[in-house]
């Protein structure tokens, strides 16, 4: 497992967020995704003050500001089909400016990107029955990976 996600799961947002810059800053092909998703999202997390602990300084609320909308459209520009990546952008801009982003706006995304499990929890809050096996699966993996954005997840749908 990378020292970033370890630092994340160990809930160490701070030393997670510069190893997470660091392996971006020095990106290579084993650079994933998920490193752009991560980042990304503990600084929405730090800007909009998200289920992140308090002890987080306040300089970081802007450094979040600043870098979570940058991070993603790096993290596109390398994964331009990504599902989650486009996903997280429409979400963020979604709930921080209310930017139009319905069901139908994200199955369109699904079905233009591929799938990935994470936007059914944004679909879970549409229709329980409908999307309630991905719901599980999603608990699952916040059970077994907890990192910021999964237990974000969580905590909307449990």
């Amino acid at each position: 497992m990378e020292i970033a996600l370890i630092k994340e799961i160990k809930k160490e947002y701070l030393e997670a967020t510069k190893c997470y810059e660091n392996e971006i800053e020095n990106y290579s092909s084993d650079v994933l995704p998920n490193s752009f998703i991560n980042l990304a999202f503990i600084y929405w997390c730090f800007a909009f003050e998200f289920s992140i602990p308090e002890d987080i300084p306040e300089d970081y609320s802007v450094i979040g500001g600043n870098r979570y909308q940058k991070i993603l459209e790096l993290g596109l520009s390398y994964y331009p089909n990504n599902t989650e990546l486009h996903f997280w952008k429409k979400y963020f801009q979604h709930i921080i400016y209310g930017e139009e982003f319905s069901e139908k706006d994200c199955k369109l995304l699904i079905e233009k990107y591929g799938d990935s499990i994470v936007p059914y929890f944004f679909l879970y809050l549409f229709d329980k029955n409908k999307y309630e096996k991905q719901r599980n699966e999603l608990i699952i993996d916040a059970k077994e990976l907890p990192t910021a954005k999964n237990l974000y997840i969580k905590s909307l749908i449990e």
